[in-house]
């Protein structure tokens, strides 16, 4: 049997996505370290700290409310 510690599953992600992410979306969603950055018609998410699972629930989240994600980092 595996056990994972999901301290030591956490990672650092960078997200970019086209549109203007709302700060309310952003404080219920996202870990609170996050940092937001608004350029010209993208948003990116810097300092995300969470694991694979919580990544992927964030950009189903984000698919669904019609965002065009441009890059994931780790």
């Amino acid at each position: 049997m595996i056990v994972r510690n999901t301290f030591h599953d956490l990672r650092s992600y960078t997200l970019q996505l086209s549109g203007v992410l709302e700060d309310d979306f952003v404080a219920s969603h996202c870990p609170p370290e996050t940092v937001v950055l608004r350029k010209d018609n993208t948003t990116s998410l810097t300092n995300l700290h969470t694991d694979q699972s919580g990544m992927i629930g964030l950009l189903r989240h984000l698919h669904n409310l019609g965002y065009i994600i441009l890059s994931v980092n780790c």
